[in-house]
């Protein structure tokens, strides 16, 4: 998951840490499949120019996705600001695939006018571009107007964004209802966000999130083929509803007509078991720091309250896992020759 800076949940000390916390990190994140990763290729080879010299991964924070890509492409950059998310990525990653790989410093929306950059990764010469969940940080415009910079004529745009893990199986409202209520409570301890300094980030995340990233217009005249992929549609794509903010906001739709538009409730995608101290794990690390304001120790009381009785609710054991499946929104796009 990206680290993009941003006024906003992403920012403060967390960010700075070193090596240990990027692995346990990474161990809490979802792992996309690898037939997503070959979906995405798989658009890329029957579209545009399917050449495969260099992919670029932004907001690649500890380098976890940008590597899933290297049997797809010879070459693969990743960009972030976090410098130490990217140091963290150097020491991480085996040096065999460093090999291969390079690391820059650089907001997503400068990247056509990176100055570390190689020079046959620049502008122009990027075969695909994926965004790995951080668009809802981003200036939309601008970061689009940049992935179209790197791109060659012909190459592939991916943005996409997982959230909220959904159970499967007999007890699944219950459990989703319970860490909905969890999730919620917890981006409570964030607030307030109405009125603070990154309330404008705040406002743009929920929005992108509530809009399924349907509000990322895709501009006809600069991309083609463009589809829109969304599974298991039927939750919420961010971790908390409403409940969880103290502002409104609604969808947004910039989407146009000739788009591809493709929604799926497949409760075995990208499926996995995990336990209650996985789930929350995986909670903490989309809501960066929310457990350590102390302003906001009396909530954190209560999002403890609820995940001990998700606790009871799946049996009371560290052992104890249950399915489930993520939501998931995908852009895919080609840049027009």
């Amino acid at each position: 998951m990206s680290t993009q800076r941003r006024e906003g949940p992403f920012n403060g000390d967390i960010l700075n840490s070193g090596d240990a916390f990027w692995r346990a990190y990474i161990e809490t994140r979802a792992s996309p499949s690898e037939a997503f990763f070959k979906l995405i290729n798989n658009y890329h080879k029957q579209n545009g120019n399917p050449c495969s010299a260099v992919a670029h991964d932004v907001g690649t924070g500890p380098g976890n996705i940008a590597r899933r890509l290297l049997p797809y492409f010879d070459h693969v950059v990743g960009s972030d600001v976090n410098e130490k998310a990217l140091d963290a990525a150097r020491a991480l990653i085996p040096a065999d695939d460093l090999r291969h790989m390079t690391f820059v410093a650089c907001p997503a929306e400068a990247l056509a006018r990176a100055p570390l950059l190689p020079e046959h990764a620049g502008p122009g010469k990027t075969d695909l571009v994926v965004v790995s969940e951080c668009m809802p940080l981003l200036d939309a415009p601008r970061a689009m107007e940049a992935f179209h910079a790197l791109l060659r004529p012909g190459g592939t745009l991916a943005i996409y964004f997982y959230g909220r893990p959904v159970f499967v199986g007999e007890r699944a409202a219950t459990y989703n209802a319970m860490y909905g209520a969890i999730a919620a409570a917890a981006h409570r301890c964030l607030h307030p966000l109405q009125g603070s300094p990154s309330f404008a980030a705040y406002h743009r995340s929920a929005t992108t999130l509530c809009s399924w990233l349907d509000n990322v217009e895709v501009p006809p005249a600069s991309w083609e083929r463009v589809e829109r992929r969304k599974w298991n549609n039927d939750h919420n794509l961010a971790f908390s509803g409403p409940e969880g903010y103290d502002f409104e906001f609604g969808a947004v739709d910039r989407t146009h007509a000739a788009e591809t538009k493709v929604e799926a409730i497949d409760r075995e995608f990208w499926g996995a078991e995990m336990g209650v101290d996985r789930l929350v794990a995986y909670l903490g690390s989309a809501l960066l720091g929310y457990r350590d304001r102390p302003e906001t120790a009396d909530q954190v009381v209560k999002v403890d309250e609820l995940i001990q009785e998700l606790k009871v609710a799946m049996g009371d054991e560290d052992s104890k896992k249950a399915r489930v499946t993520f939501t998931v929104s995908l852009i895919l796009a080609t840049k027009t020759a």
